[in-house]
């Protein structure tokens, strides 16, 4: 980490970049602890406020590829500029082994025919481990280059399309956007990269 990180950065085609990441802010929304969150969350929305804006909340994006505001027409979200180094320190992928042993590998049945595609690739149920932690550093590295499609907002949050490289085979897998940096494994296989 340099000195310059929180000013530019070097893009995978080892471009300079400005760095843009900013924290989307909705007032009264703290990022921890998470029950503490989803309580106030849910009493905001009683109050009429919206809950995708409070599940953007805490939340780092680049500003280039973020949600355009206003989300609707009484938004009261803002975006804060946050340092390079701040995102960097705080984010962390998660991905849940089951994602693996409960769901890809389990059965054909359960794996709407996403298990071939792992099959294919040589893998089986005891790569899970491997797959588990190769998805987290992927999914993460890419994330902080910003290498990363916004999908679907909703009142869970926001899910991100990441792309994970697997024996030279690309597609997309999904993640869900946690405050601080935080994105969490929603579906190993998301599609192929067009």
């Amino acid at each position: 980490m340099s000195i310059f990180d929180d000013l530019i950065r070097i893009d995978e085609n080892g471009n300079l970049s400005y760095n843009g990441w900013i924290e989307w802010d909705h007032f009264l929304i703290p990022n921890k602890p998470e029950w503490f969150r989803e309580i106030l969350r849910n009493l905001m929305a009683l109050l009429g406020h919206c809950l995708n804006c409070t599940a953007l909340d805490g939340c780092y994006l680049l500003d280039s590829n973020c949600p355009k505001q206003p989300l609707h027409e009484r938004c009261h979200c803002k975006k804060n500029n946050v340092s390079f180094s701040v995102v960097k320190k705080n984010s962390n992928a998660e991905c849940a082994i089951e994602k693996f042993t409960e769901y890809v590998f389990k059965s054909d049945n359960n794996s709407k025919g996403k298990n071939k595609i792992f099959y294919d690739l040589g893998y089986s149920i005891k790569d899970s481990e491997y797959l588990k932690n190769e998805y987290c550093r992927q999914a993460l590295e890419q994330y902080l280059l910003g290498n990363y499609k916004l999908k679907n907002l909703d009142r869970r949050g926001q899910r991100l399309a990441i792309a994970i490289n697997l024996k030279g085979t690309k597609f997309y897998s999904g993640w869900m956007l946690c405050p601080e940096g935080k994105i969490r494994n929603t579906t190993p296989f998301g599609g192929w990269i067009k």
